[in-house]
């Protein structure tokens, strides 16, 4: 069993107590690369940055009850939990450990999201974030399926383009230098490796009337429109593992060009 599919089944070992709630959520962040190579677009690709988090979009459920919270679900799993704040009881994350392994669970949503979600559904005891933008990751997203040894799960993800533009949006707000990167490189991720660039280009352009693609074109032609930007320094070190050196600033602008003419229209 190679590395990845060690991590894959940990992942679905991590998400199968929560099987009856899977339909309210949505996996985001640093999974959703290797998801769309290995599921959409079922191409062969080695060197995958992974994560070891499993970041999840949580959906408005409204007044709907839960007989049991996923806080329920994860403790009766026998996860191991850890305090936000060290001298507080709650709010508390899970994490999932097995051997070596060890993913952290994270709970995301918008702020358009109501607090009767966060108590009803997730319990009040878990903790979740609440980020700007992030509504557009919860839209309309794809479904895959993991399959276990005896079960499977269906996972909901964002579309590919959803993930992009919302990458391109909100990479800038990142405080901490090394995931402001790792988010601009999903949008290079997405736009080297999916499959039909035109079609993919045509549904980031349909964002144009979205309140926030001015900001996104804004970030993506201050970091990208030339080799002098930062963000050609802010991708090389993502891209030694599949691009020569002296060859790298040519296939940040090949990769980026169709973007940046698209949305410069």
């Amino acid at each position: 069993m190679s590395e990845f599919e060690k991590i894959e089944k940990s992942l679905f070992n991590a998400l199968a107590p929560m099987k009856e709630h899977l339909d309210k959520i949505v996996l985001v962040g640093g999974w959703c690369p290797y998801l769309y190579i290995k599921y959409l677009w079922r191409k062969p690709l080695r060197n995958i940055p992974m994560t070891t988090d499993i970041d999840l979009g949580v959906i408005e459920t409204g007044s709907r009850r839960f007989d049991h919270t996923v806080y329920d679900k994860l403790r009766e799993a026998g996860f191991a939990v850890e305090r936000i704040y060290d001298k507080e009881e709650e709010p508390v994350e899970f994490i999932y450990r097995k051997g070596k392994i060890e993913l952290k669970i994270e709970f995301i949503t918008s702020f358009e999201t109501s607090d009767d979600t966060l108590n009803r559904f997730l319990g009040r005891q878990l903790a979740c974030n609440r980020i700007e933008a992030f509504e557009i990751l919860l839209e309309n997203p794809v479904h895959i399926v993991l399959r276990g040894i005896a079960a499977e799960l269906e996972l909901a993800i964002p579309r590919p383009e959803t993930f992009l533009f919302h990458k391109g949006l909100t990479f800038v707000m990142r405080s901490y230098e090394l995931k402001k990167n790792k988010d601009l490189f999903g949008v290079y991720f997405i736009l080297k490796f999916y499959p039909d660039q035109n079609q993919l280009l045509k549904a980031v352009f349909a964002y144009k009337k979205h309140e926030f693609f001015k900001s996104f074109r804004k970030n993506i032609i201050e970091y990208l429109s030339d080799v002098t930007r930062p963000g050609y320094l802010m991708l090389r070190p993502f891209l030694r593992r599949w691009v020569e050196e002296n060859r790298i600033n040519q296939d940040i602008r090949d990769t980026f060009e169709p973007l940046l003419r698209t949305i410069e229209k």
